[in-house]
């Protein structure tokens, strides 16, 4: 089964390492993991503009995750309360495909006891994130991985992951027995 890594380690300075490692973990459980930065990029070249660099990105994208059968998403906080929008909208594609959406967190704490109060309701349903975002998770029959690591490993600590990618292919397998 291929798996599309979703998640904001595309932009970190060790982008490629941090793929080859997830990579590596989804063969050792028998899953060809794919990662966002594996697209040939070569088109975006031909954009005239940076938006339609941009708009060729997102297709890019999207024509990799069709190539796959689940996903996997890193959905620790980013640049703030939430996960990385784009790996949310990933979660949202794969879920109205009917394909089945896993996620992890390298940070315990739900989404409303990260949030600055502000005047405005805060979902109180004890979840990482937005009830949007995780749903596709629980809809798969699982749930979201919440790993407790250092402040300074939030972002390259791959525990979480890996034990995200036991628990799909545990429950994965349940199914095809089924």
């Amino acid at each position: 089964m291929r798996v599309y890594l979703a998640g904001p380690d595309v932009f970190f300075p060790n982008a490629i390492e941090i793929g080859q490692a997830k990579k590596d973990i989804c063969a050792g459980f028998g899953l060809q993991g794919v990662y966002p930065l594996e697209a040939d990029f070569s088109c975006l070249s031909m954009a005239g503009s940076p938006a339609e660099a941009g708009a060729r990105s997102f297709a890019l994208m999207v024509e990799l995750m069709d190539t796959c059968d689940l996903v996997i998403a890193n959905m620790t906080p980013f640049r703030g309360p939430s996960m990385d929008v784009g790996t949310a909208v990933e979660i949202g594609y794969m879920h109205g495909r009917r394909k089945p959406v896993f996620g992890y967190t390298n940070v315990v704490a739900d989404y409303a006891d990260r949030v600055e109060p502000d005047g405005c309701f805060i979902e109180p349903f004890a979840l990482i994130d937005n009830c949007m975002v995780e749903g596709p998770v629980r809809e798969t029959g699982a749930v979201v991985v919440r790993t407790n690591v250092p402040k300074d490993a939030i972002y390259t600590s791959l525990d979480g992951f890996a034990e995200c990618v036991r628990r799909a292919v545990e429950l994965l397998s349940k199914r095809v027995r089924a």
